[in-house]
């Protein structure tokens, strides 16, 4: 037999009143669970975005190389002590045989080492009366601008022809500049930075993400290359970054590096004949023995049915 609805409704609201606390303790676990999930939802999405936003803001196609791995180290295995720096040479070859790398960039650091002695002290940067310790102080290449994506918020990142004359300029990060330049323009004003004044010409734009975010970059002075180790030229531990093509312009240079192969002209024909003085390589296909063996006997069948229908052209009619 079928109830009404208004029965069910009843029975419904009468149930509720007699259970007062069971109904109230079923609402609040409901309420309580679909809040913990949307909260869990929403923060996940935060983190999400945020690191896409800082992997968006270097790009999908940087590359960073090092001589050690990433992350958070302790102490350094003997192998590990025993590597070498990278070198300036090392990213410019890098951008001459990858063709895959459209732009490469390099950043010169302090040495990564492990003393007994004290380690080195903070760098501050100062102007006038105001100084901002713990800063990010190195040198770099022009190409950084675009391989890292380090926009000038205002004025201009440096040039190449600042960086071959050595030029005491530098590209300051947002924080450094709210806290020593807060009430005025700090394009043109000076800045101390390690005991050596540089005019600023440019302001980064602050770095993405919240959860995720590169600080450093923020509080960074990035000073020439050269004129970095002009002075400090003690200092020889290199960070590279590669800007990579995009895959349908990678591909189309991995193609036309490989069909250029053929080439003798190619650079890598020219450094094997000079190194080995082999002729050009090139990708020929050699046949199988049996294959040679079949088509001699092929040649040998044709230059005698020819021979035959000469001594007797009636067979060929």
């Amino acid at each position: 037999m079928r109830m009404n609805l208004s029965e069910n409704a009843q029975m419904a609201i009468k149930t509720l009143r007699e259970n007062k606390m069971r109904s109230f303790l079923t609402v609040l676990g409901v309420v309580i669970g679909i809040t913990a999930l949307l909260s869990v939802v929403s923060i996940l999405v935060g983190v999400y975005g945020n690191v896409n936003d800082y992997l968006s803001d270097y790009g999908a196609e940087t590359l960073f190389i090092f001589r050690f791995d990433p992350g958070i180290h302790g102490r350094l295995t003997p192998e590990e002590r025993t590597r070498k720096p990278l070198t300036l040479e090392d990213a410019e070859a890098i951008g001459e045989l990858c063709p895959a790398v459209r732009a490469v960039t390099v950043s010169l650091y302090p040495r990564i080492v492990e003393t007994e002695g004290p380690p080195r002290s903070p760098v501050t940067a100062r102007y006038l009366s105001k100084e901002v310790a713990g800063i990010d102080y190195y040198g770099t290449l022009p190409a950084t601008e675009e391989v890292f994506n380090s926009r000038p918020r205002i004025g201009r990142f440096f040039s190449e022809s600042e960086n071959a004359h050595r030029a005491d300029v530098a590209v300051i990060g947002s924080d450094i500049a709210k806290k020593l330049y807060p009430d005025m323009d700090p394009l043109g004003k000076p800045i101390m930075v390690g005991g050596v004044t540089y005019e600023v010409i440019g302001v980064l734009e602050p770095r993405k993400g919240g959860f995720v975010k590169d600080q450093s970059a923020d509080r960074g002075v990035m000073v020439p290359y050269r004129s970095y180790h002009k002075h400090i030229p003690q200092d020889d531990e290199h960070f590279v970054g590669d800007q990579l093509h995009r895959p349908s312009g990678w591909r189309r240079r991995r193609n036309e590096y490989h069909a250029d192969v053929r080439d003798p002209a190619h650079a890598r024909n020219r450094r094997t004949q000079s190194a080995r003085r082999a002729p050009p390589r090139c990708h020929l296909a050699i046949p199988h023995r049996s294959n040679c063996a079949y088509r001699r006997r092929w040649r040998h069948r044709r230059i005698a049915r020819r021979r035959h229908q000469l001594d007797h052209p009636s067979c060929s009619a």
